[in-house]
């Protein structure tokens, strides 16, 4: 079952081979390379496994990887004039946790650069967390934040988490922030999600 959510300004879907592409010149442009993968040129067949791993995570896990799209609605958005352009990718995964509470879920995120500083990032941020602790009903989600990247520090705190105590930068310059689902549910927000909303023509 697939998992469309949508925002004010996008429309996120999950990532298909369809998108391999799109990906590829994204993840590979310099400036959301640096952040997101440590400077690492990305290659076609790393591209492929991450969609891979995010279909079977969906599958697993009720969770994976969303493309970004602007909504049709949204005149705030510059693209290209045709289609639906992936303008970033918004989603969970898991990894090693570094706090000390075994294998997290993480929280990952990836803008084009001529469109930061618009609050897209967060706003992803946010559909994805509302999905995790409101319909996955995933008890944490952590960050791994690029410290050499303030505005990502400040999105996690936008979102609500709080800088782990036992999380000091690490040798790549990273810092780990957490939200916790009681906190979120507390907090009263509202999932935006469309259960087995059906591709575009």
């Amino acid at each position: 079952m697939t998992e469309v959510l949508r925002t004010d300004r996008l429309v996120l879907r999950p990532v298909t081979m369809g998108d391999h592409a799109a990906l590829l010149t994204h993840w590979t442009e310099p400036l959301v390379r640096r952040h997101l993968f440590g400077d690492r040129t990305v290659s076609a067949a790393q591209v492929r496994e991450i969609i891979h791993a995010s279909e079977r995570d969906f599958v697993t896990e009720g969770y994976g990887l969303w493309a970004l799209r602007p909504a049709r609605r949204s005149a705030g958005i510059d693209g290209p004039p045709a289609g639906d352009p992936l303008i970033g990718v918004a989603g969970l995964g898991h990894r090693d946790g570094p706090l000390g509470h075994g294998v997290d879920v993480e929280i990952l995120y990836s803008l084009r650069p001529d469109l930061w500083g618009r609050g897209l990032a967060a706003e992803a941020s946010r559909a994805v967390l509302d999905f995790a602790f409101g319909v996955v009903g995933v008890p944490r989600v952590t960050a791994e934040i690029d410290m050499a990247n303030p505005a990502s520090a400040e999105i996690a705190l936008r979102l609500g988490m709080r800088r782990g105590p036992d999380g000091p930068a690490g040798p790549d310059g990273a810092a780990y922030y957490a939200a916790d689902r009681s906190r979120w549910a507390g907090a009263g927000r509202a999932v935006d999600a469309l259960p087995g909303c059906p591709e575009p023509a």
